[in-house]
């Protein structure tokens, strides 16, 4: 089964699997995705933020950890990804980092995905703001690949149908060194801000970040299937 059909599948239940949550019945419908080409599997590296002594971003009141939120969401992409045939591997599948300092847990991840042949990554985060009325999902990519922003509108785009009000779009962003120094495809998923309201409701309900984490998911299919390599 092709990409193509596995979106088209998805597409016509998109609003029971965002409303009903049912997402076994992605699993039961999508046995395995072939490659687009029926000769390549896809290999798609997920990278947790944070993890270990760097918590990452908290909520107002210091209770939940952005590394926490980021690795539930890595582990449900992977579970995605394996039932359907893709390759994926995670740059850390539990509560560890990579190095014993920021700086060198950083230049880890870079080279793990450098390292690796896969086709692309996505690194998934949450974000923190002094003020609490700011909120929303919004991905982030560096102009130096072409199929950076590409790849960065489709997960956007499936981002929306989470939060219908969220007006953020892919941002262009220089000065985050996995950004700037990675030299595969990919964007950098901020699932939204841990000091909202709001957007801290949907991180810390289980059902929730199964929506999301599948939007990711299908976003990272359309890119696939419209490079069709």
């Amino acid at each position: 089964m092709s990409i193509g059909e596995i979106l088209k599948k998805l597409k016509k239940n998109i609003l029971f699997l965002l409303f009903a949550i049912l997402v076994c019945i992605t699993f039961f419908s999508v046995k395995k995705v072939v490659a687009i080409s029926n000769e390549k599997t896809h290999f798609i590296y997920i990278d947790a933020g944070h993890g270990g002594f760097d918590g990452g971003a908290t909520s107002l009141d210091k209770t939940i950890i952005e590394k926490d939120i980021t690795l539930k969401v890595c582990l449900y992409l992977e579970a995605y990804f394996k039932k359907t045939g893709l390759k994926v591997k995670l740059t850390r599948s539990k509560d560890e980092a990579l190095a014993k300092s920021k700086r060198d847990d950083i230049l880890k991840r870079v080279s793990l995905i450098n390292d690796s042949a896969c086709d692309i990554y996505i690194s998934i985060h949450a974000n923190a703001y002094p003020s609490s009325s700011v909120k929303g999902a919004q991905t982030f990519y560096n102009k130096n690949l072409e199929d950076n922003l590409l790849l960065a509108s489709k997960i956007m785009n499936y981002l929306y149908l989470v939060d219908s009000t969220n007006k953020r779009v892919p941002k262009d962003i220089s000065g985050k060194y996995l950004l700037d120094n990675t030299q595969k495809v990919g964007c950098l998923v901020e699932l939204g801000f841990l000091t909202n309201e709001s957007d801290l409701e949907k991180l810390t309900d289980d059902e929730q970040l199964r929506k999301i984490s599948l939007m990711i998911y299908l976003g990272i299919l359309e890119y696939l299937e419209e490079k069709g390599s």
